[in-house]
């Protein structure tokens, strides 16, 4: 029996500006087909009063306090999901059989356990008149995984569409940056530093811009070695023996003072540093990478890691497929294995006690 359905994926990432949005096709098992891609934009003020929330929230306890900000930011949010998700659908004249909802994380402690994911389940699918999965993230923590990463099995379903040789390393590079190793079926995947999010927090603050765009302010700083080692002696072996992290284990201080070239310059290089020191503290320098994510686009970034790295880096564009959604589409490709009851998440991905399946579904009436 034909299991192959369609399915839309909905991600906002940790760097807090949009949200990207996939069809894809898939029996949630060995076929894909990536149909095609949005992404919107959020507007400033919805961008600001994210930021700000977030950065005022540090429990649960404060989540409470802050609830009716909190449900009103919720309530925005899922109306410009829903917004993205109609434009895409009406775009490619398809109507998804599931959508797979992955929220906007506000907390990520697993150690305590719980990841926040805002987002309203029942007003996206009465907005979308549609069966939504939701919550991928609570089944893996409330079963000893730490929620993150989640993406390791579609990376895993992307090699053996792109006929890639194994071994092989796809890694993600967000606001966050994740790894995922794959040979003879077998995953490996953790968060192993800071991708964009000290740069990006940084020109938020600083110069009031999204992101440092290519790396190009970054490429005109001057690199103070002895500041990155004396961080990287707190940071890398603070962060290295984490499975998940959250945008809030790192900050920007260690760079007060400098000018905002050679700030960046710093800021690029230590997220460089931490990433290529646990690649290599993992893996074999023969192990080609494939690169993901937004921060494959930071060209001095990218550059900094060559320098590091022994490894060939591969970019996934070159592959043909837009590197800016590959979490859009794992989320729906994880929405259909979530509605087979098919396991998303495994004990060296997320560190889950037994493979296990994850979301709940929201079914529209």
């Amino acid at each position: 029996m034909d299991k192959t359905i369609i399915a839309l994926g909905l991600m906002s990432g940790t760097s807090m500006d949009g949200i990207d949005a996939s069809l894809i096709k898939s029996d949630g098992e060995g076929y894909v087909d990536l149909i095609g891609n949005l992404y919107l934009k959020y507007d400033s003020e919805l961008k600001n009063s994210l930021h700000n929330f977030c950065n005022k929230i540090n429990s649960l306890k404060n989540i409470k306090e802050n609830e009716a900000e909190y449900e009103s930011l919720e309530r925005k949010i899922t109306v410009e999901h829903s917004r993205i998700a109609l434009k895409l659908s009406n775009k490619f004249n398809i109507k998804p059989n599931i959508i797979g909802f992955h929220g906007q994380t506000i907390l990520h402690k697993p150690s305590e356990k719980f990841s926040i994911q805002m987002g309203n389940a029942k007003l996206l699918s009465q907005l979308l008149k549609n069966n939504i999965i939701y919550q991928f993230r609570k089944k893996d923590i409330n079963n000893g995984g730490e929620g993150a990463p989640l993406t390791p099995i579609f990376h895993h379903t992307l090699r053996k569409k792109l006929n890639l040789k194994e071994p092989i390393i796809f890694l993600n590079i967000g606001g966050i940056s994740n790894f995922t190793f794959i040979n003879n079926n077998c995953l490996v995947a953790k968060d192993i530093g800071p991708g964009n999010c000290l740069m990006d927090n940084y020109t938020k603050t600083k110069i009031k811009t999204d992101y440092d765009i290519d790396g190009k302010l970054a490429s005109r700083g001057k690199i103070d070695n002895s500041l990155i080692n004396n961080i990287l002696d707190h940071e890398y072996y603070n962060s290295v023996s984490k499975h998940s992290l959250d945008i809030k284990d790192f900050d920007i201080n260690f760079v007060k003072g400098l000018s905002i070239e050679d700030a960046l310059a710093n800021l690029n290089y230590f997220t460089a540093k931490i990433i290529s020191e646990n690649i290599k503290k993992e893996f074999n320098s023969n192990i080609p990478i494939i690169l993901c994510g937004g921060g494959r686009k930071n060209k001095t970034l990218i550059f900094n890691l060559k320098k590091l790295l022994v490894n060939k880096l591969l970019n996934i564009d070159d592959y043909n497929i837009d590197g800016d959604f590959i979490e859009s589409q794992a989320f729906a490709y994880l929405s259909i294995r979530s509605l087979y009851k098919k396991n998303i998440s495994f004990p060296q991905t997320t560190r889950v006690k037994k493979p296990i399946t994850g979301g709940e579904l929201i079914v529209y009436t």
